[in-house]
């Protein structure tokens, strides 16, 4: 009996030892969303119309208006007298009055050094949280945000990534135009096309 019992016991745990090599580790965290792509026009914080779409939401692409000014958005951008771009984190535009338990979220910028298609993934270090950050022309630049657009994923994740190149300017109508690749499952780094895993 003891005999026949180690040898079902040996052949269960082979059978499982195949499985979970055949179909990966079930414990682990699949991400839920495709990684997107999109572009898009958005208006400079300074010198447009209080109706400008001025505030981006990395999670959705969606742009605000100055004048309907929320806590949820991400990022604005704006051009200086001499056509340099900066990048403002959502906690560099809005503070919420003192007591009040709603507050933008903390977003963070990394300069990245290459072509925008070679960036298949969000570093892990080399962030700058709530700090504006001057950009060129064509330079990709990585974000990565506490978004409550993770709060009800089931990844667990609390970080939000994105890449974004502003591919051109307009001085006259201070309008950047904007590409973007979002990784919707929160956590997950990579810009990859599909799902990613990691």
């Amino acid at each position: 009996m003891p005999r026949v019992f180690r040898a079902t016991s040996f052949l269960a745990l082979t059978l499982c030892a195949f499985a979970a090599a055949a179909c990966g580790d079930p414990f682990t965290i699949k991400a839920p969303f495709q990684t997107v792509t999109d572009s898009f026009a958005i208006r400079t914080l300074t010198g447009t119309p209080a109706s400008a779409r001025a505030l981006w939401r990395i999670g959705s692409f969606t742009r605000y208006r100055l004048d309907s000014i929320g806590l949820q958005f991400d990022l604005g951008f704006d051009l200086d007298g001499a056509g340099r771009i900066t990048v403002y984190p959502a906690r560099t535009i809005a503070t919420p009055p003192p007591g009040t338990i709603a507050a933008p979220p903390l977003v963070a910028l990394a300069a990245g050094t290459g072509t925008y298609a070679a960036a298949d993934r969000a570093p892990e270090s080399g962030f700058r949280a709530d700090t504006a950050l001057v950009i060129t022309r064509g330079q990709v630049v990585f974000v990565r945000s506490s978004s409550d657009f993770c709060v009800n994923q089931t990844t667990g994740g609390t970080l939000l990534y994105a890449k974004f190149v502003v591919d051109s300017v307009n001085p006259g109508s201070r309008e950047l135009f904007v590409r973007s690749t979002i990784q919707p499952s929160c956590n997950f780094r990579s810009f990859a096309t599909g799902i990613p895993t990691f």
